[in-house]
């Protein structure tokens, strides 16, 4: 878990960066570039289940959710994973709290209590959901607000029973309440409560809800600015769809929902999901038929489970046709919703406007996804090119409607997809990444130096924590990895930086286990000790490297915002953007001028840079782009190359040329999902660059673009 830190001024020195020793816990993420997300440790995969508001209307009754509690059972739905049976807005009474300020359900339609459904849902070995606002309760604007009771009303839901809390933003948005605020104050609560509670918050900022109208990039944004630091999951946009008497309406908001989540993949993960809303299967409209047809309501599901979300039925299962219950219990189609790696697929192409191909990467070597989406009102072939997904060699190809394999097929794979329907393929393969394999086991994003084309050395993390290295002499790597152990406990944390100096000289600077920057030199023969350079750093540090006595290191400091120190002098903050926490690791090179330039990924997942040196910075300036990993600077011919891994899991660069940056380009060098994390760069040759970057198959590559 983790709170976006806020420290005064006084206290600024005391927790940026002063040598402290780390907790216990201290444990490197995967690698760079992320907040430390909030994870109740309840939900490891996405959760799943049903919810009331759709599927029952806005006034639930106890016997209706006991009947579908008790349908979830004796349906197969339970087993196939979904437990969560969640009662939506308008279960409290009409004066939702009594004389001592305890809510009260509404005893016309809860005779029982609340405690007593807890209790019958259980004891079939299903879990209970319950729903609040966090604003406080303002008559005709939500059923009943939970502020300025927060610890009180989750201590009451604990004793009744309930597992799980969704907060809705009705009346905070009514009372004018600043959201993340308002959040965080709720997360502390729940993160308190004496029942372990998993959190779910409804995304505060919506067109249909007011104060707009804003873009869905805008409405995405807000989402990921603080959510995935003070809940499991947070809805990215309005809700999936109201029934409506023009049916044909629904599958344009399940896309837009769907195109919405898609903007911040890198935000899901174990334990913290985005998540796009509830499943509306075939939904019985008032005057006879269906809002989603068959396969409609299959597209939803497929393209839900590739973005890893959630899987909470809102439509009534009781009504629902068979072969629909069946499709919701496909367990290839749950399997690839509740992949132990929760990785988000992310879109591969989009060829016709209508057609595209999604892919998710999968536990295990050479395994993928592949969603072919037709969102178009006919039949279309839809091709998925293997290597487009980083697959080589013979790929097998498995239809997960018909749990049936398609055959072995080179290059690429062709399907026939009706209209609105979502073809969904696991492929297995050969993970494919471009460059010189120079093997190693990484658990973190690699460095790289260059002296000339036969003589360079990469550094990783190794799988057992320990900082490893290899040398080139000659044309190509040797492929055997040497452990240089780390400053401390013979581990570091994340991201090796290296640099080198005429002579053979190399430094390199690590984050070690007691989260102080250390820094080791290789003097061209024997390396020497570890020495400290003090500081408590919350991610890898990266140096602005004009020599070995003339460098200007760069790193995240406690308070979260970006701290520096030099060859001579201690560490000095130098901020963020927003005077916010930053994601991830800082990147930073000085230029032929001398001006040291440093990128961070902001909390919007947005590039900014800050330039200066000593005492003397600029402003901080906005550089865009939507990443997923800490940015990457590299200096070299009179000019800084900045490479980030991109929302689509691709390479993506842009250039700062004769004092201004250049737009943002693809590079078709690294196909998606080819490598995790923040690729190492070392200037090459006549304006090339060398990079290097962790595979998807957890091996170093190396490459010159």
């Amino acid at each position: 878990m983790r709170l976006i830190r806020a420290v005064t001024a006084l206290a600024l020195a005391a927790l940026g960066l002063v040598a402290t020793a780390a907790p216990a816990s201290a444990a490197p993420a995967e690698d760079q570039g992320a907040p430390d997300y909030y994870d109740s440790g309840l939900a490891p995969t996405p959760y799943m289940g049903w919810n009331t508001y759709f599927g029952l209307g806005g006034d639930p009754t106890e016997a209706e959710v006991r009947s579908v509690a008790d349908f979830l059972v004796t349906s197969g739905l339970r087993d196939a994973g979904y437990r969560y049976v969640w009662i939506d807005g308008n279960w409290a009474a009409p004066t939702p709290r009594d004389g001592a300020g305890r809510l009260v359900a509404d005893p016309a339609r809860f005779p029982a209590g609340m405690g007593a459904l807890a209790a019958y849902i259980h004891a079939r070995g299903l879990k209970a959901g319950i729903y609040t606002d966090a604003g406080p309760y303002i008559p005709g604007q939500c059923g009943l607000g939970s502020g300025g009771h927060y610890d009180a009303d989750v201590r009451q839901f604990a004793a009744w029973g309930f597992d799980a809390l969704k907060a809705d933003w009705l009346c905070g948005r009514a009372a004018g309440l600043d959201p993340e605020t308002t959040f965080r104050q709720l997360s502390a609560a729940v993160r308190h409560s004496p029942r372990p509670m998993l959190l779910n918050i409804c995304n505060p900022v919506s067109s249909d809800w007011g104060g707009g109208p804003y873009t869905p990039q805008q409405l995405s944004t807000w989402s990921y600015t603080y959510a995935p630091t003070v809940a499991d999951s947070w809805r990215t946009y309005t809700d999936v769809g109201l029934v409506d008497p023009t049916p044909q309406w629904q599958y344009q908001w399940v896309l837009r929902n769907m195109d919405v989540n898609a903007y911040h993949p890198a935000a899901t993960g174990p334990g913290h999901y985005n998540d796009p809303d509830y499943l509306v299967p075939m939904r019985p409209m008032p005057g006879g038929g269906y809002e989603l047809t068959f396969d409609e309501s299959r597209t939803q599901l497929g393209m839900w489970a590739m973005m890893a979300a959630p899987l909470i039925i809102g439509s009534d299962p009781r009504g629902l046709p068979q072969p629909m219950i069946d499709a919701l219990r496909n367990p290839e189609i749950v399997a690839v919703d509740q992949d132990p790696l929760v990785r988000q697929g992310v879109k591969v192409a989009d060829t016709s406007g209508s057609t595209q191909v999604w892919s998710k990467v999968l536990a295990g070597s050479g395994r993928r996804a592949v969603a072919l989406l037709n969102r178009g009102d006919t039949a279309q072939d839809i091709t998925v090119a293997f290597g487009s997904v980083s697959l080589g060699g013979p790929v097998r190809v498995r239809d997960l409607w018909a749990r049936a394999d398609a055959g072995s097929f080179t290059g690429s794979y062709t399907a026939t997809v009706p209209a609105h329907g979502v073809a969904m393929l696991r492929l297995d393969g050969t993970d494919q990444v471009t460059g010189a394999d120079l093997g190693g086991s990484a658990s973190a994003s690699p460095a790289l130096v260059r002296t000339d084309d036969t003589h360079a050395a990469a550094f990783v993390r190794a799988a057992n924590g320990s900082l490893a290295w290899t040398r080139r002499n000659g044309t190509a790597w040797p492929g055997t990895w040497q452990s240089l152990g780390g400053p401390t406990g013979g581990k570091i944390l994340g991201q090796p930086a290296a640099y080198g100096s005429p002579g053979g000289r190399i430094d390199v600077f690590v984050r070690g286990s007691d989260n102080a920057v250390w820094q080791r030199t290789f003097d061209g023969t024997r390396w020497g000790a570890w020495r400290c350079l003090g500081g408590t750093v919350t991610d890898a540090p990266t140096v602005a490297w004009s020599g070995p006595g003339n460098w200007t290191a760069v790193a995240t400091g406690a308070d979260g915002l970006v701290w520096t120190r030099t060859a001579t002098t201690g560490w000095t903050s130098i901020g963020s953007p927003d005077g916010r926490a930053i994601y991830g690791r800082p990147s930073a090179a000085v230029d032929d001028a001398g001006v040291v330039h440093v990128a961070i990924r902001s909390r919007t997942d947005s590039v900014w840079e800050r330039t200066g040196g000593g005492t003397t910075w600029a402003a901080w300036s906005e550089l865009g782009g939507t990443v997923s990993g800490s940015p990457t600077l590299l200096a070299t011919s009179g000019r800084v190359y900045l490479f980030v891994l991109a929302a689509d899991n691709k390479l993506w660069q842009r250039n700062y040329v004769d004092g201004a940056w250049g737009g943002w380009f693809g590079r078709s060098e690294y196909s998606t999902d080819a490598f995790r994390g923040a690729p190492a760069a070392a200037a090459g040759a006549n304006g090339s660059a060398w990079l290097a970057v962790r595979g998807v198959d957890g091996r170093v590559h190396q490459t010159v673009l």
